[in-house]
């Protein structure tokens, strides 16, 4: 069982996911003072900050051998080739997004992808004006799983939580898949299952689709 938890980053996702860290002992670094990581030794390290945040914080993970769950997206090849080294030494839950929902929407792209190919595909992601990345990280792993060059449309405005929608066209049908975040907290309710998860893992790097298949 983790009893001290280190959350690296302090924005939305972070401030949701302390409200259901009451068992557990938090220590949250930001960008200001990420570089006194040294100072702390805990069980858990969770990245809630943005892509770059895994560059201040590789070399403590890996000195420590500390699971990590990464819930940053929007990292480069070099970064996720080195999260894959390092799951030889360490356990990693490494997610897009922690929504239940979405994993579920990629279960379902992926066992149905053969089908979905021969329809035209229109994906469109919406989030709020702060988001940086454009595509989402969701939106790309979708284009991923259906491994086909679709038009995306990322629209920021507002507070949008987050939705993704495919639209899928034939001849004679019209077919829409939508997926609505209506609070944060469901993202950080994904966390929850992922810090159980981990608990139980030596090394390796696993998804949320890795998570919902151990769901009893």
């Amino acid at each position: 069982m983790f009893k001290r938890i280190l959350l690296v980053g302090n924005g939305k996702l972070s401030k949701s996911l302390q409200k259901y860290l009451n068992n557990y002992e938090v220590i949250i670094l930001d960008k200001d003072n990420i570089k006194n990581i040294d100072l702390y030794k805990v069980d858990l390290l969770i990245d809630c900050s943005l892509k770059d945040g895994f560059d201040n914080y590789v070399d403590y993970v890996i000195k420590y051998h500390t699971p990590l769950i990464v819930a940053a997206t929007g990292h480069n090849q070099s970064q996720l080739n080195k999260m894959k080294e390092i799951s030889l030494l360490l356990p990693i839950v490494k997610s897009n997004n922690f929504s239940i929902g979405i994993t579920l929407f990629n279960m379902i792209l992926s066992q149905y992808k053969n089908i979905i190919k021969n329809y035209d595909l229109y994906l469109f992601d919406y989030h709020h004006k702060k988001k940086r990345d454009t595509p989402s990280g969701t939106a790309n792993h979708f284009i991923s799983i259906l491994n086909q060059n679709i038009p995306c449309y990322s629209i920021r405005s507002k507070n949008i939580i987050g939705e993704h929608t495919i639209k899928m066209f034939s001849d004679d049908e019209e077919i829409t898949l939508i997926h609505k975040a209506t609070s944060s907290d469901l993202f950080s309710k994904g966390i929850l299952q992922a810090i159980n998860f981990i608990s139980t893992k030596k090394y390796g790097i696993y998804t949320m689709e890795d998570i919902l298949n151990e769901i009893e």
